[in-house]
């Protein structure tokens, strides 16, 4: 990914222009400077990718800036952003000689500057361009099958894991269940993100975010108005997570059972697409259809993976069967454990018991495999008939 640094002479500004660089989702860090010289970087400095300047603080010292960097790194590329839509010819032969690569007109137009951005990103090696994806989204075949509880714990068991930061954002429609789940009393919602996108930086995204101090989870709330989704723009959505991938190591969406072909934009940022599913006639005949129509928008099978929730072993023939129908491997197979995940819910925390409980090391080894770390081996002989098989296309019956 890029690295990126915003130069303006105010802080509304820096704030603005850093939110349009955010909202692409192709840097990895934005630095912030001021043109004066006593910010100028000093030889050995980092210089990063691209630098937006904000000419408005003043053309001459702005340009002074450009110059100053490109003698630090030759390489870097300059986006001048003019208060004029139309720069005459002479601004435009000097700020080119100055090395600025691009004009962008205020307010900036996040279509254009994404733009400038890939063809900067393709002009990088092939080692370097990949984009870092960290959205793992969960769905439901349909509703009812649990999406927001398996959301809910593996994303407490990522930060476990990890010990690194994990955000969870729920986008489930018509309303979010997250902050029940987890007792939270979230005083924002992903509405005043989509709603606040000229401010919409790392910075305010974090002051938006609620904390759950217990599982170490970081989340961003949900509708508690199905009324609340009547405007929002999917376009405003994909640079709602991508800020958020900005913040964060890992980042789960709890999308709950409905989308539709407004969503294909959002789904297409995934790193992973957890669809999961109870191991009954309509919920596995609503996942193929989903699996044919995330097909149909272009979204590899490989990001798709098959969660069946509240497995029990009698249900292998619908799940063979199912596989072989699709040619969908079932990613885990997470038991039912109606009592613990009831008592989790009334008590608005994580499934928490100890290590040696079925569900809990499942939801444990689900997110050790998710993070890239090697999955604890299980001795099955020494369990007996307890479903520790949680990656096995054939568990033990």
């Amino acid at each position: 990914m890029l690295t990126a640094a915003v130069v303006a002479a105010d802080a509304k500004s820096t704030s603005y222009l850093r939110a349009c660089i955010e909202q692409t989702g192709l840097t990895d860090s934005v630095m912030e400077w001021a043109p004066s010289i006593e910010q100028h970087p000093q030889p050995g400095e980092s210089v990063p990718d691209i630098v937006l300047l904000d000419l408005a603080g003043g053309t001459d010292v702005s340009l002074d800036f450009a110059v100053h960097l490109r003698r630090l790194r030759p390489t870097v590329c300059i986006i001048a952003c003019s208060p004029l839509k139309q720069p005459d010819p002479d601004l435009l032969m000097q700020a080119m000689r100055s090395g600025v690569r691009e004009f962008l007109a205020h307010p900036v137009d996040p279509i254009s500057l994404e733009g400038a951005l890939k063809r900067i990103a393709d002009e990088q090696g092939p080692g370097e361009k990949s984009l870092d994806r960290k959205l793992i989204v969960v769905m439901g075949a349909k509703g009812g099958v649990g999406s927001t509880t398996v959301a809910v714990n593996l994303g407490a068991q990522l930060a476990r894991t990890t010990q690194k930061r994990v955000i969870l954002i729920d986008l489930a429609r018509p309303m979010g269940h997250v902050s029940l789940l987890l007792d939270l009393r979230s005083r924002f919602s992903f509405r005043d993100a989509t709603g606040n996108l000229e401010r919409l930086d790392s910075h305010f995204f974090n002051a938006l975010l609620t904390a759950h101090e217990k599982s170490g989870l970081e989340v961003l709330a949900g509708a508690t108005d199905p009324d609340e989704w009547e405007d929002v723009m999917p376009s405003a959505l994909v640079r709602v997570v991508n800020v958020a991938q900005s913040c964060c190591d890992h980042l789960v969406m709890d999308m709950g059972s409905n989308y539709n072909v407004h969503s294909r934009s959002l789904l297409r940022l995934a790193r992973m697409i957890m669809l999961v599913a109870e191991a009954d006639v309509p919920a596995l005949w609503t996942l193929e259809k989903h699996l044919h129509k995330l097909a149909s928008w272009g979204i590899e099978p490989e990001l798709c993976r098959v969660i069946i929730n509240r497995y029990h072993r009698s249900d292998e023939d619908a799940i063979k069967a199912f596989e072989k129908r699709t040619k969908q491997t079932v990613f885990a197979r997470l038991p039912n454990d109606f009592r613990q995940v009831s008592e989790a819910i009334n008590l608005g925390t994580p499934l928490s018991r100890n290590h040696n409980n079925p569900l809990v090391s499942n939801f444990q080894q689900l997110a050790t495999r998710l993070a890239g770390a090697a999955a604890p081996v299980v001795d099955h002989a020494k369990k007996g008939n307890t479903i520790f098989g949680l990656f096995s296309n054939n568990p033990k019956r």
